[in-house]
C-alpha cells in the first residue's frame, strides 16, 4: 500500500495575500510619541519646571517627598566614607531619605576604591 506524501490540499486560506511584514521584532509595542515635544514653541512645549514634590508618599510614614540633600556616611573594614550634601529625596515627616540610582552607583565606585586601596 503506498501513500501518495506530495499531495497538498489547497484553499481559500492559501490564496489570501499575505500582509506586509512589520519592521521590528514581533511583540515590541513601538515607543509613545510625547505630544508636548510635537507642539510648536511658544505654546508651552517643556515650559513647565521640573517637580521638586514626588508624586510618590514616603513608604514609612506616608509624608509627602521634595528634592534635598542628605549626610551619607559609611564605616567598614576600618575606614570611614563620609559626604555631608548628597542629592536625594527627602520625607518631610520622618527625613527618610531615597538617593537616585546615579548617586547609589558613586557611593558604591568610591567603597569598592577604598576596598582596592585597602589591598595594596
Amino acid at each position: 500500500m503506498q501513500r501518495n506524501v506530495g499531495y497538498r490540499f489547497s484553499s481559500a486560506i492559501d490564496s489570501a495575500p499575505l500582509p506586509p511584514p512589520r519592521p521590528g521584532p514581533r511583540g515590541v509595542v513601538p515607543p509613545p510619541v510625547d505630544l508636548d515635544a510635537t507642539l510648536p514653541l511658544g505654546q508651552g512645549a517643556r515650559s513647565r519646571p521640573v517637580p521638586e514634590t514626588l508624586p510618590m508618599r514616603c513608604l514609612r510614614c506616608q509624608g509627602t517627598v521634595e528634592r534635598g540633600t542628605a549626610p551619607v556616611r559609611v564605616d567598614r573594614d576600618g575606614y570611614r566614607l563620609a559626604w555631608e550634601q548628597v542629592p536625594a529625596w527627602i520625607c518631610n515627616r520622618c527625613e527618610l531619605a531615597y538617593f537616585e540610582p546615579d548617586e547609589v552607583e558613586t557611593i558604591r565606585r568610591a567603597l569598592r576604591a577604598m576596598r582596592a586601596l585597602a589591598q595594596v
